[in-house]
């Protein structure tokens, strides 16, 4: 094993060609990993996804090992999953600590690893029992909304081993897969486990109740086994919510499906079946096996109050599979049957399925078994349709259909909470028809009967909603007696919605109905929660790809101009907004001014915008300290732009800043609209706006760095020209006269002149004009700049652009009208100030390049003018 946190191996395949020597286009590339990606998003299988990455990653980056690690972030560890390698038994075996090794650097950094002489360095570890070789290494944390997954190590062996930048780079885009398919791999486990399981009591819940039941009636009857079922319910639990409140019921929920839990085999499955009903499946016992348990259980509540409540009592019931029944819905009806005979008969008692076995409490005629069967049946449906929707809308839409069945309601409604608005989902009832209508009943968390809910995640059953001062009415409907029942949505201690049900009269719901709807409300909060996460994780993988393809169709364009361009209209058609623009800053005189933009020509009264020109304290306040984007309404656009045309309509807007980089600043606006309605400016498309932004920059980044190299190359050849000019004549007064000849020429502008500072008097004059007229030429000439006046120009650190307006108390050789621009270039030589300046008129811009040619012109005019000297 070479020196590196993980076991070097060499793959199938022989030797790997030197880095230098890969000319696959880099646009091939990004395809290859965007099929990646859309596997991903397609759900394929962990195993396949590795695979295909693998051998994806050897045909771009070739390599001669390759390994995966999953992060386990409580032992604080690294976990093997995948390697391709000659060791592969010791690296399967080895547990790298974060912060051990280069991958553990990198991992505990989670900063990618470029090491092309990874034996040598100082960080790396060996794995026991592999070689020491050469080897260049890979080590790329995998990190998928937020979180650390795990690392993607790629190696080379061999002395002349080594990768490049750009292999480095798509490296990182393929680990951004591996841990999107990490990722996937965990969600999928955390959600097959919370659609098993009870949020409350952490136990299996009725779905997975009923599928266990079913497997092992199914073993016992081919294995001439038995399996017992005990079932069993909370005796007065109606007394513990009234009396103690709700808090305190879950609290007994939860104890007692803890002792249930400690008392049970391994082998035995306890589950919450409903709202205070309980069962355990105990596979190859008989119905004497279960009473011993459930005596067990009894005991344990007899000697142990529960929190608030006091002592809790149970009462049992019992079957036998297949002695009592071989169907699951037959025995499960059978245990029920006995553990309401144990009520009928004084609670806290237990019965076994048999002949005598029949009686009904008294205290509940008719009421309690009904309610119960009505009660499993919804959840039935409710877990079985749930278990099928795909989005937070299917499942507010079976909400209230499955509800319809139990309660006879005039209007129902679910809620899901978004940062302080509760928005719904689905409506059903003749109070909620309407488009207006569903965009008036979003409220605030806090805001009435559904509002204060959300805020204090308790449920509320309201006789008469027009009793309670901070109810509100629906625009548009009239004030009436309705009864209301309002229930928290929520997973664990955050709520996640409300739901909503009202029927109109005074007094029309009880507690039941109450108890009914925070049933349901627990499942459908675990409901939305997983909808959310598979939500969350289908958005992330989707921006990734909508990133990548807009990284790739940048990356083919050929000029500074369309990157810009390309960058408005992708973000306004994937953020569905009509106006867009991008500003960057002006190199030249630090202001900030439209590149590029789309949809002003339609919006009458902002035609003008593009054309503004921010100036520069205005645009660094804007940025001063913010990198995501941010959203701004009309008035603090106007204020934040210093927009002060009364004239000019502002509207609102989300603002993304570029990261700052080479040559790039600046920042995308995206307009809300004419309607100012920033609601559309959702967490999911602002975090998408980011990802474009930084793809954005990236891109213009690459094509100022391409650019400024094209400019110094021809910067270079026109010094090169200019010096080659200057040395060819050998008076001083020749060589002035070059200067602003050659000046002119290079710079092609119609104007040239060198000023010069007199030894004698300290002022400036002029030694050599290209371009004058007459006039010009004899105003120049009489002029003389004191040296106090140039002096403030003298130490600029690069030339710059002088403005005659903006400094009315230096003289000018132009008139006003005439609209001139000057780039000066200043320099010292022998105690003495000297100016290059080149003038043109306002339609020739003095841009980065010619500011860049000007320096160079003045060094080499100083060193001529010393030399002649």
């Amino acid at each position: 094993m070479a020196p590196q946190t993980i076991a070097t191996a060499r793959a199938p395949g022989g030797s790997v060609p030197a880095a230098n020597g890969r000319t696959r286009p880099l646009v091939d590339s990004y395809k290859r990993l965007a099929e990646i990606f859309h596997e991903v998003l397609s759900e394929e299988s962990f195993e396949h996804l590795i695979e295909r990455i693998a051998d994806t990653l050897a045909d771009l980056v070739p390599y001669e090992a390759l390994h995966i690690y999953e992060a386990d972030l409580a032992r604080r560890e690294l976990v093997p999953v995948f390697a391709r390698s000659d060791w592969l038994q010791e690296i399967m075996r080895m547990r790298p600590a974060f912060g051990q090794g280069i991958t553990g650097w990198a991992v505990a950094n989670r900063t990618p690893v470029l090491a092309n002489r990874a034996h040598l360095d100082a960080r790396v570890a060996v794995v026991p029992g592999t070689p020491v070789e050469p080897e260049a290494l890979i080590s790329i944390p995998l990190v998928a909304r937020g979180g650390l997954k795990g690392a993607l190590n790629i190696y080379r062996i061999g002395e002349e081993a080594s990768f490049d930048e750009d292999e480095f780079e798509l490296a990182q885009w393929f680990g951004d897969a591996a841990a999107l398919a990490l990722d996937n791999l965990q969600v999928r486990a955390a959600l097959e486990h919370q659609a098993q399981t009870d949020s409350l009591t952490g136990l299996y819940n009725h779905r997975y109740f009923h599928e266990r039941l079913r497997a092992e009636l199914t073993r016992a009857t081919r294995a001439r086994d038995s399996v017992a079922l005990l079932m069993f319910d909370i005796d007065d639990f109606k007394r513990v919510n009234d009396i103690c409140g709700h808090g305190v019921g879950d609290q007994v929920l939860v104890s007692i499906g803890a002792a249930a839990a400690s008392l049970v085999r391994a082998s035995d499955v306890v589950c919450r079946i409903g709202g205070e009903e309980f069962a355990v499946v105990m596979p190859s016992c008989r119905s004497v096996d279960a009473v011993g348990l459930a005596r067990r259980l009894q005991g344990r509540l007899s000697r142990e109050d529960v929190e608030a409540a006091g002592e809790v009592t149970v009462s049992v019931g019992i079957a036998e599979g297949p002695a009592h029944a071989t169907n699951p819905r037959e025995l499960v009806a059978c245990a029920e049957t006995s553990m309401m005979t144990a009520k009928a008969r004084g609670k806290s008692g237990i019965v076994v399925f048999g002949d005598e076995v029949g009686e009904r409490p008294q205290a509940e005629p008719g009421d309690r078994d009904a309610r119960s069967i009505a009660h499993l049946k919804m959840l039935q449906s409710v877990a079985s349709r749930l278990n099928r929707c795909n989005s937070v809308r299917e499942i507010g839409e079976a909400i209230v259909d499955e509800l319809r069945m139990l309660i006879d309601y005039h209007s129902c409604r679910v809620y899901l909470v978004e940062g302080e608005c509760l928005t719904p989902i689905a409506v059903k009832g003749d109070a909620v028809a309407g488009a207006e209508t569903l965009q008036a009943l979003r409220i605030e968390v806090g805001e009435g009967i559904t509002g204060r809910v959300a805020e204090t995640g308790k449920p509320m059953l309201i006789p008469n909603a027009l009793d309670v001062d901070f109810g509100l009415t629906i625009p548009g409907t009239e004030p009436v007696d309705e009864s209301v029942i309002a229930v928290p949505l929520g997973y664990g201690s955050r709520v996640s919605g409300v739901l909503f049900v009202s029927k109109l009269g005074a007094g029309q719901f009880d507690d039941n109905d109450l108890r009914l709807l925070e049933v349901l409300a627990g499942h459908a909060g675990a409901a939305l929660e997983n909808a959310r996460l598979y939500d969350s994780l289908r958005r992330e993988a989707e921006h990734a790809k909508t990133w990548l393809e807009f990284s790739d169709s940048i990356s083919s364009l050929e000029s500074y101009e369309a990157i810009e361009q390309e960058t408005v209209e992708t973000v306004a058609r994937l953020l569905e907004a009509g106006v867009c623009s991008l500003w960057l800053q002006d190199r030249a005189d630090g202001d900030f001014a439209c590149a590029a933009s789309v949809g002003y020509e339609a919006d009458p009264g902002t035609t003008v915008i593009p054309s503004l020109r921010i100036p520069q304290l205005v645009g660094d306040t804007l940025l001063d300290g913010r990198k995501a984007p941010f959203v701004l309404t009309a008035e603090e656009m106007r204020a934040a732009f210093a927009l002060r045309q009364p004239e000019l309509v502002v509207r609102a807007a989300a603002v993304a800043p570029l990261p700052s980089g080479h040559g790039v600043r600046g920042w995308i606006t995206v307009r809300a609209g004419r309607d100012d309605d920033l609601a559309r400016f959702t967490d999911e498309r602002l975090r998408l706006l980011e990802g474009l932004a930084f793809r954005a920059a990236t891109g213009l980044e690459k094509a100022v760095l391409f650019r400024d190299q094209q400019e110094s190359a021809h910067v270079a050849a026109a010094l090169l020209e200019f010096a080659r000019a200057l040395a060819a004549v050998d008076t001083l007064g020749e060589i002035h006269e070059r200067i602003v000849r050659q000046t002119a020429d290079l710079l092609e502008v119609p104007e040239a002149a060198l000023w010069l500072q007199d030894v004698a008097s300290g002022e400036v004059r002029l030694e050599a004009a290209f371009g004058f007229g007459p006039e010009q030429r004899e105003r120049a000439r009489a002029i003389r700049y004191p040296a106090e006046t140039a002096s403030r120009f003298a130490d600029a650190p690069e030339p710059f652009v002088f403005v005659p307006e903006k400094h009315p108390d230096v003289p000018a050789i132009r008139d006003a009208g005439d609209a001139f621009r000057y780039g000066v270039a200043p320099f010292r030589f022998d105690g003495r100030l000297g100016f290059v300046v080149a003038g043109a008129p306002e339609s020739i811009p003095f841009d980065q390049r010619k500011l860049k040619m000007l320096a160079g012109l003045a060094d080499q005019a100083k060193l001529a003018i010393a030399s002649a000297r």
